[in-house]
């Protein structure tokens, strides 16, 4: 296929042999191959690509020694990558994800082409809209502590300030619209219940489950292996209020026209609509970080218990 590419590694100095290679295959289209000769053993490169690059490639060895060694490296995208793969990649993917419809934060273990039927065309659009060449999110390099600070402190803490804002501008537009927008109060008494489902969803979190979590780590850290299955549970408790959650704010999405304001309407309409926009995809990717980052965190830190 036009585009393969080979290189013999002998040639390059070895400081900058990663660097060089993963820049080549980065510039790889999706089925094309990097070919690579070496006087030693790649193995150390292929667990950094399993590391860095997995659900990317597949690897070939062509020759193991002893005076040569040849590996193929061929691209794998698209179809092959899961939702989880594609936002570690592409940070920026949430965007386009959000505007097809596709719950990520639901289905971040699967498949892309087994949640959308236009697999191919969403990824490729995904590739055009990174707007930077970095993630500015590491989160493979979190610990479950820090993970679980950055979830209270960024988004329980935004969840915190804008329902108070969002109760406010709901609550005006009731008095001064609901006889012409009878889908109003409507919209009062289905964010009143998301609310209190919310809230104690959150407490729960932080009263609860993140501190064992936290207990979790450091007592792994500290070589105490006893047993944690209560942890399983809360995992299973907590994705089953998340799924509650994603049906709520669809509900929620149904009865504001999808966000989009009433031709006839004031301008607090489209303040609201555009907030109470906003609002969901932060929890959308509230929730991803906890199901699809956090729990996953959590369950390979039991496995490593478990295998000790």
């Amino acid at each position: 296929m036009n585009g393969n590419k080979i290189l013999d590694v002998r040639e390059i100095d070895k400081r900058f042999r990663k660097k060089i290679i993963l820049s080549l295959f980065d510039e790889l289209k999706d089925g094309q191959q990097l070919e690579l000769i070496s006087d030693h053993s790649l193995a150390p490169l292929q667990k950094l690509f399993q590391k860095e690059k997995h659900g990317f490639h597949e690897w070939t060895d062509l020759e193991s020694g002893p005076e040569s060694w040849k590996i193929v490296i061929r691209k794998t995208e698209s179809l092959n990558l899961t939702i989880n793969e594609i936002l570690k990649q592409f940070p920026f993917s949430i965007n386009v994800l959000e505007q097809h419809a596709i719950p990520y934060f639901k289905y971040g273990s699967s498949k892309l082409s087994d949640v959308s039927e236009n697999a191919q065309a969403v990824y490729e659009e995904i590739k055009k809209s990174q707007q930077l060449p970095v993630n500015p999110l590491r989160t493979d390099r979190w610990s479950i502590g820090f993970t679980v600070d950055y979830i209270v402190n960024n988004h329980h803490t935004y969840v915190k300030e804008m329902i108070p804002e969002l109760e406010a501008l709901i609550d005006h537009l009731v008095a001064a619209h609901a006889a012409t927008h009878p889908q109003l109060p409507m919209i009062r008494e289905k964010f009143a219940e998301f609310k209190l489902e919310l809230t104690e969803h959150m407490n729960d979190e932080e009263d609860i489950v993140f501190p064992s979590f936290k207990d979790l780590e450091n007592s792994i850290d500290d070589g105490n292996i006893e047993e944690w299955k209560e942890q399983d549970d809360s995992i299973n408790w907590m994705e089953e209020d998340h799924i509650l959650t994603g049906t709520t704010l669809k509900s929620m999405r149904n009865f504001c026209n999808n966000y989009v304001a009433p031709k006839d309407s004031s301008p607090g309409f489209k303040i609201l609509y555009e907030e109470l926009r906003k609002f969901e995809m932060d929890m959308h990717f509230h929730m991803h970080l906890e199901n699809n980052v956090l729990f996953t965190k959590v369950e390979s830190t039991l496995n490593k218990r478990d295998n000790r």
